[in-house]
């Protein structure tokens, strides 16, 4: 018995793949007034995380480098990355050849606001989780921040909502 052969043109399957690596990150704002060490306590008491604390700090190079603290928790049992990280930094170095002296007037180091995410200048920290399937619950994550002392406002974060440079700092 002899094979018999097929149309070759025949399309059998079309398999379409779409490289869409946002639709497993979930980006949380969160509003508060705590510090980013208390933040990282609160997190790990209430969340059952245990972030820690990632140096060197993110850093951002424009014609200044403005630096924000973050933290990460690896979940290896349920294949999780989850970062914590600051919106708003206060300290920058200036990117000129000058240097920084004991004698030397050094106010401009503490005197503009950066933000990592722009379009979020009232949010304070965000929370990324990268690695989400169809079982990660984000309205239970949503209900036990809220029941956190101190912050007053969490919500889920459009990614594609955000310009192209938000997106960028987000890559770490």
């Amino acid at each position: 018995m002899t094979p018999q052969k097929k149309n070759t043109t025949e399309v059998l399957h079309k398999l379409d793949f779409i490289d869409d690596d946002k639709d497993d990150i979930v980006l949380i704002a969160i509003k508060s007034n705590m510090p980013d060490y208390k933040m990282a306590y609160s997190l790990n008491r209430y969340l059952g995380v245990q972030f820690k604390k990632v140096l060197p700090e993110i850093s951002l190079t424009e014609n200044v480098t403005a630096f924000f603290r973050s933290f990460i928790y690896e979940d290896h049992k349920n294949h999780l990355i989850w970062r914590l990280f600051e919106n708003k930094s206060n300290y920058t170095e200036n990117d000129t050849d000058e240097g920084y002296s004991l004698f030397k007037n050094n106010e401009d180091l503490f005197a503009a606001t950066h933000y990592l995410i722009p379009e979020w200048k009232n949010i304070d920290f965000f929370i990324l989780i990268e690695n989400t399937d169809f079982l990660f619950n984000t309205e239970e994550l949503l209900e036990k921040l809220q029941n956190i002392k101190n912050i007053s406002t969490q919500f889920v974060v459009d990614i594609d909502s955000l310009n192209i440079k938000s997106q960028k700092n987000l890559i770490f």
